[in-house]
């Protein structure tokens, strides 16, 4: 094992191989670690603008889920899930040394984190889930407000295309573009980039239907998750499933800055929010868990632990 020290917070690029796929990942700063599980579509610079906020007092790690841009599958007929995508992530972990990790994660993503918890709550810290698409909590109203919407972009996407089909989802989701910090460029979506976006849509769309969340599982760790919607999306379907999530797990849910992708739009206010809950809920956390799992937390203060020549700036 080679210390990596990334002060700095410019990105080492490094590449881990999985079962079925080669996954990209970045890791910058020193500190905590802190692993950021981005939504659906986007790809490890979604999150560069959060990560620059934080890689000061974090080792932030991202990387581009199987199937996006720098991470390709061996078999693009396999199905995408959830569980797979989680597998991927705690392969991550084992490959960077952590013991544990905080993590923030949205909307997809935030199910892959969910997926984690309920797989080895030992590994997770706290996880931030911002705006996860857990449906079948909603109301019997709210679940077919969302069945008409996918209808809806089924019919745009066979009658004017995939990336059309794509606008109207994200609109129903709260993701403006319009609505973000005024320095900030939004980097553009591996689905955007990518001539299969047709096939991400669906295969995505295909791994959150096959998520199932268990309550039952998640309850007696409550504390360590925090559902968070955005201020500008609070009245489209994904805040309102983390309001739910919230609900059923007897928590709050906390507020943070701009809509459904208020992190990769507003990522100064987002990660001074996100800093703040860090701080606090990752206090409550500790005392409730009181040293129990016997796990280090959240990774070396400091120093990256990586085997030698896995990283290249």
């Amino acid at each position: 094992m080679t210390n990596l020290r990334r002060d700095t917070g410019m990105p080492a690029y490094g590449t881990l191989r999985v079962r079925g796929a080669s996954l990209c990942y970045k890791v910058r700063g020193s500190g905590p670690a802190l692993v950021l599980l981005q939504g659906g579509g986007g790809n490890a610079d979604a999150c560069d603008g959060l990560a620059a906020q934080l890689h000061s007092e974090h080792m932030v790690v991202s990387y581009d889920r199987r199937g996006q841009l720098r991470s390709p599958v061996d078999d693009p007929k396999e199905p995408l899930t959830i569980a797979q995508h989680a597998e991927d992530a705690m392969a991550l972990m084992d490959e960077l040394g952590l013991g544990r990790a905080l993590i923030f994660a949205s909307s997809l993503g935030a199910l892959v984190g969910l997926e984690l918890v309920q797989r080895c709550p030992d590994r997770i810290e706290l996880l931030v889930a911002h705006e996860p698409t857990l449906v079948g909590l909603l109301s019997l109203e709210g679940q077919a407000r969302v069945a008409a919407l996918r209808k809806e972009v089924l019919e745009i996407s066979l009658r004017e295309g995939a990336r059309a089909g794509l606008r109207r989802l994200l609109a129903g989701m709260g993701v403006n573009r319009d609505d973000r910090e005024d320095d900030c460029e939004p980097p553009v979506s591996s689905r955007e980039q990518s001539r299969s976006t047709g096939f991400l849509l669906v295969e995505e769309s295909r791994a959150v239907d096959r998520f199932e969340l268990d309550l039952t599982a998640l309850r007696p760790h409550a504390a360590c998750i925090v559902p968070a919607f955005g201020t500008t999306s609070r009245r489209f379907y994904p805040a309102e499933c983390a309001q739910a999530l919230a609900t059923a797990l007897g928590q709050g849910a906390v507020e943070v800055p701009g809509g459904h992708n208020g992190y990769v739009l507003r990522p100064r206010a987002f990660g001074e929010a996100l800093r703040d809950v860090l701080a606090e809920r990752r206090y409550v956390s500790q005392r409730l868990d009181g040293g129990r799992s016997g796990i280090p937390p959240a990774g070396p203060e400091g120093a990256l632990p990586v085997a030698a020549g896995k990283l290249g700036a």
